[in-house]
C-alpha cells in the first residue's frame, strides 16, 4: 500500500486541496456540477468542513459499501455536529434508550437483526401493500380535482409515503405532518449542523417522537396485530438472544423515518425533473409502459439520498488513496449515480436509459434498503395517477422552487404546478 495521506497536511494548490475547499457539503446548488468536473482527476478528497474523505467514483462507493469486513457503518447515523453533553445526559435521564440496530451497525448484530426484519420487510410481503397504496394515491389525486393549481409537495408527495409507513406499522388516526415534523427534526440533529441552541431546543420533540414509538410497541405487545412491531415481537418469542425488547422498539423508531422521508424526497425529485421537460411528461402520458424506467432515472439523476457515510475499521486504500484507520468516508451517491464510466451522458436525464436501474440510490452490500420495493411502488403509482389525472400539468416556473436537506438527504420544498396547463 501506498504511504498513508495526513489529511492536515495536503498541499495548498494541488486539485485534491483544490476539491476539500470547493466542496460545500450542506448545499445543494453546484454539487452535480462540482461533481461532474471532479470524477476524472480527483475521485477523492478531504473536507475539512466535515473532517470527511468524499468519494466520487461509482465504482469505489460500492467497493466501499460491499466490504463491510473493513469499512465500519458505525457513523452512518451518527450526528455530524455532536449533541451537547447535557442534552445526551437530559435524554438518558428521560428513558431514550434508541440504538443503531439496522443501517448503522456491522455483523454479527446486524445479520442477528436483518435476519428478523426480512422476514417483514421482503418483495413478496411489500408487493402486498398494492391495493392500499393505490388507494392512498387515488384519494390525495382526486383531492386535487377541480383546482387550476397545488403544490405537489404539500398535496402529494409530503404526506403520501407517511401514510404508507402506517399501514406497515398498523397505524390509523395520527396525523402524517406530525411525524413528519418529528422526523425531519431527527434527520437535521443527525445529518445537518443545526446550533446548540436548536439541539437543546429539540430534545424534548425527539423525546416524543421516541414515546410514540415506544407507545406503539407496548400496544402490539398488548393487542398483536398484522403489522411490523406485531411480527417482530412474534419473531423474538420471549427470547433476547434473538431480539431484545429495546432493539424493536429502535426499529419500529427507525421505520417510522425510513419508511417514508427519502421516498418523499425521491418522489419530488422525480416530478421536478420531469416537469422541467415537458416532452419526457408527454411521453408519460402517452405510454405509460414508460414509468417504471422513468422512476429508475429519477432515482439514479436525482437520488434523494446524496450521500452516506463509512468509517474505516483498518488502514485501506480507495480511489488510489492510502488512508488510515478511523478515516471517516462520505460515499457520494450522487455522484457514483452520473459516473459516465458506467452511465453514458451520465449528466442528461433520460427516461428511457437501458442501465437506469444500475443507480445506487438504496445502496448496495448487506446494507441494501429492504423498503426499496415500496417506495419504488409509490413512486410508480404517482406518476401513473397523476399523468392519467392531469394530463396537461405544468410546471409554474415563475416561482421558485428551493431544494433542501443535509448533509445526505436533499429535495425541493415545494413543487407550484398548473394542474391543467
Amino acid at each position: 500500500m501506498q504511504t498513508e495521506i495526513d489529511a492536515h497536511n495536503i498541499p495548498v494548490g494541488c486539485p485534491m486541496h483544490d476539491a476539500g475547499a470547493r466542496f460545500r457539503p450542506f448545499v445543494h446548488e453546484g454539487m452535480y456540477d462540482l461533481f461532474a468536473e471532479l470524477r476524472a482527476t480527483v475521485p477523492i478528497f478531504y473536507s475539512p468542513e466535515i473532517d470527511y474523505w468524499v468519494v466520487t467514483r461509482r465504482e469505489d462507493v460500492i467497493a466501499v459499501l460491499r466490504d463491510h469486513e473493513r469499512f465500519s457503518a458505525v457513523n452512518a447515523t451518527q450526528p455530524v455536529t455532536p449533541w451537547p453533553p447535557e442534552m445526551l445526559q437530559f435524554l438518558v435521564d428521560q428513558g431514550f434508550t434508541n440504538e443503531s440496530v439496522q443501517v448503522a451497525c456491522d455483523p454479527p448484530r446486524h445479520t442477528r437483526v436483518r435476519s428478523h426484519v426480512q422476514g417483514f420487510l421482503n418483495p413478496k410481503r411489500l408487493q402486498s401493500y398494492e391495493a392500499q397504496v393505490r388507494d392512498l394515491v387515488r384519494g390525495y389525486v382526486a383531492a386535487m380535482q377541480g383546482k387550476e393549481s397545488v403544490d405537489l409537495v404539500d398535496a402529494l408527495t409530503y404526506e403520501l409515503p407517511a401514510r404508507t409507513a402506517f399501514l406497515l406499522l398498523g397505524v390509523k388516526d395520527v396525523d402524517p405532518r406530525r411525524v413528519k415534523a418529528w422526523t425531519e427534526l431527527r434527520v437535521k440533529l443527525m445529518h445537518g449542523h443545526p446550533s446548540r441552541e436548536e439541539q437543546m431546543a429539540a430534545a424534548d420533540e425527539l423525546l416524543d417522537f421516541w414515546r410514540f414509538s415506544c407507545d406503539l410497541f407496548e400496544q402490539r405487545k398488548r393487542a398483536p396485530q398484522d403489522d411490523y412491531p406485531s411480527f417482530l415481537l412474534a419473531s423474538r418469542g420471549g427470547d433476547d438472544s434473538k431480539l431484545t425488547e429495546n432493539e424493536i422498539k429502535s426499529l419500529t423508531f427507525a421505520l417510522l423515518l425510513a419508511a417514508h422521508e427519502t421516498t418523499s424526497n425521491a418522489s419530488a425529485n422525480l416530478l421536478l425533473e420531469l416537469l422541467r421537460r415537458p416532452t419526457d411528461w408527454q411521453a408519460l402520458v402517452d405510454d405509460p409502459t414508460l414509468i417504471p424506467n422513468a422512476v429508475e432515472e429519477g432515482l439514479r439523476y436525482v437520488s434523494s439520498v446524496v450521500a452516506w457515510r463509512r468509517q474505516a475499521k483498518e488502514s485501506v486504500e480507495v480511489g488510489g488513496t492510502a488512508l488510515p484507520a478511523g478515516t471517516k468516508f462520505l460515499l457520494s451517491l450522487a455522484s457514483a449515480g452520473r459516473d459516465e464510466a458506467t452511465f453514458e451522458n451520465g449528466e442528461t436525464f433520460d427516461i428511457r436509459r437501458k442501465n437506469a436501474r444500475a443507480h445506487v440510490a438504496f445502496g448496495n452490500g448487506i446494507h441494501f434498503c429492504m423498503g426499496a420495493p415500496i417506495a419504488r411502488m409509490q413512486m410508480r403509482m404517482m406518476l401513473e395517477e397523476l399523468t392519467a389525472a392531469f394530463p396537461a400539468m405544468t410546471l409554474m416556473r415563475e416561482q421558485p422552487i428551493d431544494i433542501a436537506g443535509v448533509l445526505t438527504f436533499r429535495g425541493p420544498t415545494r413543487l407550484p404546478v398548473r394542474l391543467n396547463g
